[in-house]
């Protein structure tokens, strides 16, 4: 692994944060969890995360936050993974329209991420 980073993942369900949190830590990045959009938009500023995960089924619509937020100052420097449910296809490809630097359909493979965020992280 390369240099650890800060992940700040936002996420409404434990179920599924709780092992994301787990694996990303072990591998040894630095990863808070938040579970509404209110607390995303204040990590967003206050912990500066080089990687955000956001779930797309929030408190409200995860993309149109992301559509929202990848031209402000405060857009992570290795883009954002969108998180999405089994079997979205439309989901996926609005993700990657709007410019996701990757989609990961959950439930999440901890490995595949981990991969997935080092490739993401050794581009900056």
């Amino acid at each position: 692994m390369g240099t650890p980073a800060r992940i700040l993942l936002a996420e409404d369900q434990a179920s599924v944060a709780a092992p994301v949190v787990s694996r990303l830590t072990e591998a040894g990045h630095e990863v808070r969890w938040v579970r509404e959009m209110r607390e995303l938009r204040r990590q967003m500023v206050e912990f500066s995360p080089d990687l955000l995960l956001l779930d797309t089924t929030l408190d409200t619509d995860g993309l149109e936050y992301f559509q929202a937020v990848r031209f402000a100052p405060e857009h992570p420097p290795a883009g954002v993974i969108i998180l999405t449910p089994p079997g979205d296809r439309r989901t996926k490809e609005r993700a990657q329209q709007l410019g996701a630097a990757a989609v990961v359909t959950k439930p999440v493979d901890g490995d595949n991420l981990v991969a997935v965020v080092g490739d993401l992280l050794s581009m900056i």
